[in-house]
This record gives structure tokens, sequence and C-alpha cells, in this order.
């Protein structure tokens, strides 16, 4: 019972990370750097929505490698 609750929890996440992509479609292109020599470095281009649950994901990522790593050092 306890691994539904889970894959149900699991799936609806995914579900809302989906409509949050789903709605933010709109193609977004980021500049890294300043202008260098006229050329500007960027990525190419990515739907909104994509980019806002990959910065998410990477942000949880990051807070549970901190939190793992002063665990160690206790």
């Amino acid at each position: 019972m306890k691994m539904f609750i889970y894959f149900s929890l699991l799936f609806l996440l995914l579900l809302a990370f989906g409509y949050v992509v789903y709605l933010n479609k709109t193609p977004v292109e980021l500049v890294l750097t300043p202008e260098f020599n006229g050329e500007y470095y960027r990525i190419p281009p990515i739907p909104l929505g994509l980019l806002v649950v990959g910065a998410l994901f990477l942000g949880f990522l990051f807070g549970y490698l901190i939190a793992w790593l002063t665990s160690l050092k206790r």
C-alpha cells in the first residue's frame, strides 16, 4: 500500500511538471556571456517550462547534496 501511494505521488508530480511544460511552450534563448568579439554565447532555444522544471530539479539536487555533505561532517 505504501508503494502505491509513493507511485501515485510520483505520477502526480510528473503530471504537474508536464502541465507546466505544456503551458510554457515558448522557446527561450539564454545568453551565457556578454558580447565577445562580436559573438554571444547562448544555449539553443528550449521551452520555458522545461527550463523552469530543470532549474527546480537542479535546486532540489543541490540542496540535497549540501544536506548530505553537512551530515557527513557530523
